[in-house]
């Protein structure tokens, strides 16, 4: 029987027509390797950003009503009463209400913003340290008042910290179970007031 120099084996007995299946496998797995690599790379690339995103609580997609519950003081709720700004335990209908806010993007342009589900169009803002709700106004001083970026909390980085746009270093605080805007001193009774996480709307709190 005589050989096919052309594929190296005798010619009909199947050895010849294999190894040229297989050279030419890996002459294409070869040639698009590189083009393998690349499409490899090119996804790690696009997962880069959505991957920051998530780990950055400032560009976390919030619920669009939110509680949010001390941490020093289980079961104290951030909420508004007689338009100032407390941490409370939520004891009726009127006070989950009070409790719950839509976490909307900053009025100043970054970060986000807390409106309240029962007085829309009203937002916590700082005035004089002191949290309070007002109604919305187009003014710089008021967008930037009512702006806060969520930033990992300051006792606990699975937690947040609602930090200042235009004071820098101050978040906001419960201090006497009122709600303020004060520079971190570092200290940790500091970081315990500074502290909250996102709860269901109203704290999930049952009311008969």
């Amino acid at each position: 029987m005589k050989s096919d120099d052309r594929i190296g084996g005798p010619v009909g007995d199947g050895k010849g027509a294999r190894a040229l299946c297989t050279s030419l496998s890996l002459h294409t797995v070869t040639r698009r390797r590189p083009f393998i690599y690349l499409s490899f790379v090119l996804g790690a690339l696009l997962l880069i950003p959505a991957t920051l995103l998530i780990m950055d609580p400032s560009h976390a997609q919030a619920p669009k009503e939110v509680s949010f519950e001390s941490y020093n003081f289980p079961g104290r709720y951030i909420r508004h009463r007689d338009s100032l700004g407390y941490v409370e335990k939520l004891q009726d209908r009127l006070a989950k209400k009070d409790a719950t806010f839509r976490i909307v993007p900053g009025l100043a342009g970054k970060c986000r913003s807390f409106e309240s589900v029962n007085y829309p169009n009203h937002f916590l803002r700082h005035q004089n340290f002191r949290l309070k709700l007002a109604q919305r106004s187009n003014d710089q001083l008021f967008l930037e008042d009512a702006t806060f970026c969520f930033v990992p909390g300051l006792a606990d980085a699975t937690w947040y910290s609602f930090e200042s746009v235009n004071l820098p270093g101050h978040y906001i605080r419960q201090k006497n179970f009122e709600l303020w805007l004060e520079r971190n001193d570092g200290g940790k009774p500091f970081k315990e007031d500074a502290t909250f996480r996102t709860a269901a709307p109203g704290g999930g709190v049952r009311i008969d």
